[in-house]
This record gives structure tokens, C-alpha cells and sequence, in this order.
């Protein structure tokens, strides 16, 4: 029985399994990212309700000046020429170690979750470390540009060097898709889209009730306001999801005991 990935890899894809993973990955990323910037970008240049959840509210909220824009400009097109090279090379990297499912039924929603669970854990562990390295000073000529602004907001999540991306930033994302033996390409988007709210809400400097993990278990992840003190003073709190390795390490910083 043909399934739903199986007619649209055929009827959309030319029956290429390269081409529809690549579209589907960057398709993911693409949309999920600009439809949450889009979000953050009217409440920067709107005088709204959500005002009261401005992380820095004590500054003028950061408008879309010129040069801004021309940086993020600038990072979009490395992004998509970096994304162009690299996601067929990931497509080869994955099915190495086992297969991507291109054309098999959606999985259980149990699988979903113990395997998106895994990337998640694997991702901020190694992003942690990563970061972490990255702020050394003989490494941080190539984290810098990340930095550029103290008050973040979510667009410039993209801010960073080619380098920093694929090595530190890739590999904590794909490492264990990579090694995982079976994993379907809609649990690979269901992360992707995961991934990307995650990094765009923790740039975005708002700390809105509800649409983190962080309002409802505190003391496990680290939430927006902790990564917006951490580009205002440019250390502590590396983690990606979760403040554990922060807390282990001595380098969680809570921005509320300032």
C-alpha cells in the first residue's frame, strides 16, 4: 500500500529522495523561522500588550535599522549557501550509519517522541560544550559576530560564522540522527521545527508566560531571559535546552539575582 511520503516523493520530488529531503529540511527551517520572527518583528515595532514581557524593557526596543539589516542580509545568504552545500551532504552523513525513511508510514507517536527526546538531550549537551569552548579567546574570533548585539532579538539568531554553524552548530543538531539506525524524515522535521523555536525564543527578548518548557519546569530548562544575559554581559549560561550543564559547571547565572 503506497503511503502518503511514498506518493509525494513521486508525484513532487521526481521520485528523488535527495531532493525531497533537502526541500523538506530547509522548508522546515525556512518557514518555522520566518513565521516566528514575523511574530517578534510586529511586537519590536508595535507598541503591544506584550510590551510588559520585554526582557531589557528598560531600552528602546531595537528597531530594523540599516545596518541591522544589512548584517542579517548578509547571514541569510551564508546561511543559504551553507544549507545548499550542506544538506546533501547531511543526507549522505544520515545514511551511513543507518537510513533515513523517506517513503515509510509516519511512525508512532511514541517513536516521535523517544527519538526527538534523544536529540534533544544529545543537541544540548554538545551545544553546551561547544558554546562553552567557543567563548575561549583563542576560539571566539569565530563565535564574535554572534554577539554583535547585547540585546538580542530573535532574527539574529542567524548571526554567526559559517565555521561556528556547520561544526559547532550542525553537529549538536544531526550527531545523533546520525547514529541513530532507522529514523523517519517527519520526526526529522518535528525536530527541526523544535530546534528553531527553541533558538528564535531564546534571542527573541520577550519572556512570554506559556510558550516555554521554562514556565512549567523552571528548575530543568533555561528559557529565554538566561541567553539574553548571557549576550548582555557575554558569558554564563551556555546551554541550548536545559540549564543542567550550566548548574554542574558553575556557569548558570539567574539574570533575577542581579
Amino acid at each position: 500500500m503506497q503511503t502518503f511520503w511514498s506518493h509525494c516523493c513521486r508525484e513532487y520530488f521526481y521520485d528523488s529522495e535527495l531532493l525531497m529531503f533537502c526541500i523538506l529540511i530547509v522548508a522546515s527551517f525556512q518557514i518555522s523561522f520566518w513565521t516566528l520572527n514575523a511574530a517578534l518583528i510586529y511586537l519590536d515595532t508595535h507598541k503591544t500588550r506584550f510590551d510588559k514581557y520585554r526582557i531589557q524593557s528598560n531600552k528602546p526596543k531595537v528597531s530594523l535599522q540599516p545596518e541591522l539589516v544589512s548584517k542579517i542580509r548578509k547571514s541569510i545568504v551564508k546561511y543559504t549557501i551553507t544549507a545548499s552545500l550542506f544538506t546533501p551532504i547531511l543526507y549522505l552523513l544520515l545514511n551511513i550509519k543507518g537510513r533515513v525513511d523517506m517513503r515509510g508510514p509516519t511512525p508512532p507517536i511514541t517513536t516521535i517522541i523517544w527519538q526527538t527526546l534523544l536529540f534533544i538531550f544529545t543537541e544540548d549537551t554538545l551545544f553546551y560544550w561547544g558554546h562553552y569552548l567557543l567563548h575561549h579567546k583563542s576560539l571566539y574570533k569565530f563565535h564574535k559576530e554572534h554577539h554583535t548585539y547585547q540585546q538580542p532579538i530573535g532574527i539574529v539568531a542567524v548571526l554567526s560564522d559559517p565555521l561556528e554553524s556547520l561544526i559547532q552548530i550542525q553537529s549538536a543538531v544531526w550527531i545523533a540522527a546520525a547514529l541513530l539506525p532507522h529514523k523517519h524524515i517527519f520526526t526529522l522535521m518535528v525536530w527541526i521545527i523544535i530546534r528553531v523555536h527553541q533558538t528564535v525564543y531564546a534571542h527573541g527578548g520577550y519572556n512570554i508566560p506559556y510558550v516555554h518548557m521554562k514556565h512549567y519546569i523552571p528548575s530543568l530548562f533555561l528559557g529565554c531571559k538566561p541567553h539574553d544575559y548571557h549576550h548582555r554581559v557575554g558569558k554564563y549560561n551556555y546551554g541550548s535546552f536545559f540549564s543542567f550543564w550550566d548548574k554542574v559547571m558553575g556557569t548558570y547565572k539567574e539574570p533575577d539575582t542581579e
